[in-house]
């Protein structure tokens, strides 16, 4: 069974209408259909009843729709860790603040690394008042020898 196969069984043991689910899948009420049926002919059994005014999940069919919707939720949640750590891979937050704000800050900091998805690896840095004047560009490394602020970083 393919990945987009599982995704049509799923929207239509939600909706239980081909027409909105072909409609929220962006695919034809054949493709749904189709998709349906080869399903239910692989596994000998039938998936949806069908009339001309309802549909309704199985016995069988609601089995189904419970342990794919485990293993899809699954697959979904890893792809996304997977797209989340890419985007934060190698980023670095800078802060440049002046006296001991950088203590006032620290439970937002805290903060922003519990915000953080899945622990994306991403690092932050605190300068203290000379660093926070210098460009970013050539920003040094480690600031906690000048500024007495750790670097920061999960």
């Amino acid at each position: 069974m393919e990945l987009r196969d599982i995704e049509i069984f799923l929207a239509l043991a939600e909706e239980l209408h081909f027409g909105r689910t072909a409609e929220r899948l962006h695919v034809s009420q054949a493709r749904v259909s189709q998709a349906i049926g080869r399903q239910e002919r692989r596994l000998g059994v039938t998936l949806f009843d069908r009339t001309s005014r309802r549909v309704s999940l199985t016995p069988v069919g609601r089995r189904l729709r419970e342990d794919l919707q485990q293993a899809f939720d699954l697959l979904q949640a890893g792809l996304a860790r997977a797209e989340a750590a890419s985007l934060g891979a190698g980023h670095t937050l800078r802060l440049g603040v002046f006296g001991h704000a950088g203590h006032e800050l620290r439970p937002l900091i805290d903060a922003f690394f519990a915000r953080t998805p899945f622990g994306f690896p991403c690092a932050m840095e605190l300068a203290g008042q000379w660093e926070a004047l210098v460009p970013a560009r050539g920003f040094w490394q480690g600031m906690s020898s000048r500024s007495g602020f750790p670097a920061l970083s999960r």
